[in-house]
């Protein structure tokens, strides 16, 4: 327990140092995703190469991807942020179109190696590198574009790396101390219903206060969908807050059943007490992803 307090705590201090860069320039904070990027493509491409352990002795990896397809992978995640910053340098505004080019052209290049590397390279490795890039360098892509919001950027950043935590603390303290009827035992049997809505009901807590905090300290004006009436912009940050943490939960379990399908316990070492990185932003990932879309298309109107 003491070492997983101490590996929180740094985590914290990195991710509230990193808002602090951010205010210098906006790009620093694309250093953070970036290694968030390349920790969890290795963390993911190495869990996927495990081999568990039978009667008849180690099986094979479910999803072997060859060299090539682990190359593909590893290129993916290397070029994918600095591509989306160095069209955002020469044509503001359509980082975003970089990252999709991108995209396609690893795909592109997944079918090529099925072709030129048949021998080594099947499709369950294709299938297995599509998922490797795509969790979690893809869903990092929402953490970019939403640190380069118009306006509210920081706002919801702070959403996204604050709601996370919160819905998954108090969905173990409070399932913890109230027990009761498993949420999904055959995929992760020490959560409760209580605990996960425990954890939403913080969440929306969070969520709101951090709106007000906000609205305090900087000129921010919610300028979103229904912004003629005075209390939308409670509702719809409460709603943010109670989508983000039914997320962040999701996104906990579908970590979960990945690391059961591979047969591993945690996706790396790198943060005592805790796990790999992947660990501990998984329920952010999928937080990250909604937060954004509703930035975008209801609260920045």
């Amino acid at each position: 327990m003491k070492k997983r307090l101490i590996t929180g705590i740094v985590y914290i201090g990195v991710i509230v140092g990193f808002f602090f860069l951010r205010n210098i320039h906006p790009w620093f904070f694309g250093v953070l995703v970036y290694a968030f990027s390349l920790l969890g493509t290795y963390e993911m491409v190495h869990a996927f190469s495990y081999r568990k352990q039978s009667e008849e002795g180690e099986e094979p990896p479910a999803f072997a991807m060859s060299a090539a397809q682990k190359g593909a992978v590893y290129a993916f995640a290397l070029l994918f942020t600095p591509v989306y910053y160095l069209v955002e340098y020469f044509f503001p505004g359509q980082g975003f179109r970089g990252m999709l080019n991108l995209a396609f052209l690893f795909g592109l290049a997944l079918l090529c190696i099925l072709v030129f590397d048949h021998v080594r390279s099947g499709l369950q490795g294709a299938g297995g590198a599509l998922l490797c890039a795509f969790y979690p360098t893809a869903l990092l892509s929402t953490m970019l574009l939403a640190n380069d919001l118009s306006s509210g950027s920081t706002l919801a950043l702070l959403i996204i790396f604050v709601i996370s935590p919160v819905a998954d603390t108090f969905a173990f303290v409070v399932g913890s101390l109230l027990k009761g009827k498993k949420l999904c035992p055959n995929i992760s049997p020490n959560k409760t219903i209580s605990g996960a809505v425990g954890g939403v009901v913080f969440g929306i807590g969070a969520s709101v206060l951090l709106y007000w905090l906000y609205t305090l300290g900087s000129d921010y004006v919610y300028t979103g969908w229904g912004s003629s009436w005075a209390g939308m912009p409670w509702l719809v940050f409460a709603l943010i807050g109670l989508v983000a943490a039914v997320m962040t939960e999701f996104g906990d379990l579908a970590e979960s059943i990945i690391k059961r399908k591979v047969g591993v316990k945690d996706m790396g070492k790198l943060l005592p007490g805790h796990g790999g990185i992947l660990d501990r932003i998984d329920g952010t990932l999928f937080a990250s992803t909604f937060v954004y879309i509703v930035f975008e298309l209801l609260v920045l109107l």
